[in-house]
């Protein structure tokens, strides 16, 4: 039979309903294989987001004191030399870090922190030499103020307090209160003298994607 004998006058109304029975079948086919896909998709229970979190280090508190011994001219330093400091040491240790090819430890991401706020404030590192680093010390350096070199060291408050003359009551309630809280507490000292304290805490905080 021809294609033309289907379409032929008498033959027409055949074709036509052939051609809707046969696009009606297509219909319901791909009708039910959609809808299966849905079914199949809305039974596939949904994972989870895994959660991802991020270390968060905040400076609590900072005090500066420009004269550990109150009346003495040969030890004062102000506080904008104090901060460079404390910032030479950090920039130190970031150059130390950055040779070894290590992961910083929590120390290091906390003593990072102080970086971070003294130069968000605008303070510049100064020159130094001999500068090394201890996980229970902290950090020491050489550096000069006032045209005399000075030994600098930005430790943990524990280790200070065994390496410093008598530290100022302002500065062991800061070290009280923030050890009390969980917080980590370092102390800038130079030539033995405890002139800078800082209270820093530690948090996971949760990244929304």
């Amino acid at each position: 039979m021809k294609i033309s004998d289907l379409t032929s006058p008498e033959n027409l109304p055949f074709f036509i309903a052939a051609c809707v029975a046969l696009g009606l079948i297509i219909f319901l086919i791909i009708y039910f294989f959609l809808r299966s896909r849905r079914r199949n998709k809305s039974t596939i229970p949904a994972v989870p987001p895994v959660p991802t979190f991020i270390e968060i280090f905040e400076i609590e508190k900072e005090l500066y004191i420009r004269d550990p011994f109150d009346n003495s001219q040969t030890s004062i330093i102000e506080e904008p030399e104090l901060k460079s400091i404390a910032l030479t040491l950090i920039v130190g240790l970031r150059e130390y870090l950055v040779k070894i090819f290590e992961n910083p430890s929590d120390q290091h991401k906390s003593m990072e922190a102080v970086g971070k706020h003294l130069e968000s404030a605008g303070v510049t590192p100064i020159a130094y030499t001999q500068w090394s680093q201890a996980p229970i010390q902290g950090l020491a350096a050489r550096v000069i103020i006032k045209g005399k070199v000075r030994t600098a060291l930005f430790g943990p408050s524990l280790a200070m307090v065994r390496n410093t003359a008598p530290m100022r009551q302002e500065i062991i309630d800061i070290n009280e209160s923030g050890t009390e809280a969980g917080h980590i507490v370092y102390v800038l000292a130079i030539d033995g003298l405890a002139y800078a304290v800082f209270d820093i805490s530690h948090r996971l905080q949760e990244v929304i994607n």
